[in-house]
């Protein structure tokens, strides 16, 4: 009996721990080596970033690199931002407060405390591109942006 209770909680151990995992690579000669997760929690503060919206923060290393990974999101799907700056260290926090920094690169995605995201290289060593996501929502963001762009080629042609 107690080798079936310890194997029960073994099992169920091994299976509650929830972990999520975000990787990517950027061009470490052309962007900082500080990259950020931050949670969007109001869809007013979609576009931007706020330093209250920061959950973590990575460097790339000399390759670029980075990776978030932990048991710290939420079991549900949530709005999520990987982003990179070229604003100096020593202006961060200002450029984090009033949510401009003007030569920046985001990704938003949708992801839950179990999933794995990648975020390759594209073509041209373009970063934040291409979402390889155990999550199938999570490409959401990419697929809106992409459908904008078409409009707005679209409607110039007009």
């Amino acid at each position: 009996m107690r080798k079936v209770i310890l194997l029960f909680f073994l099992l169920y151990s091994a299976y509650s721990q929830a972990q999520y995992s975000f990787s990517g690579f950027i061009n470490p000669d052309e962007w900082q080596n500080s990259v950020y997760l931050s949670i969007v929690e109001d869809y007013r503060k979609m576009s931007g970033v706020y330093s209250e919206q920061i959950i973590a923060k990575t460097t790339a290393n000399e390759t670029g690199f980075f990776e978030f990974s932990g048991n710290m999101l939420d079991n549900v799907n949530r709005i999520y931002r990987i982003h990179i700056d070229k604003c100096p260290e020593s202006q961060q926090g200002v450029n984090h407060f009033n949510g401009h920094c003007s030569d920046s690169e985001e990704l938003l995605f949708i992801a839950k405390n179990t999933d794995t995201l990648k975020l390759p290289f594209s073509f041209g060593n373009q970063i934040f591109c291409k979402i390889e996501s155990s999550n199938p929502k999570s490409s959401v963001f990419l697929k809106i942006d992409s459908l904008k762009n078409d409009m707005s080629f679209a409607y110039s042609g007009v």
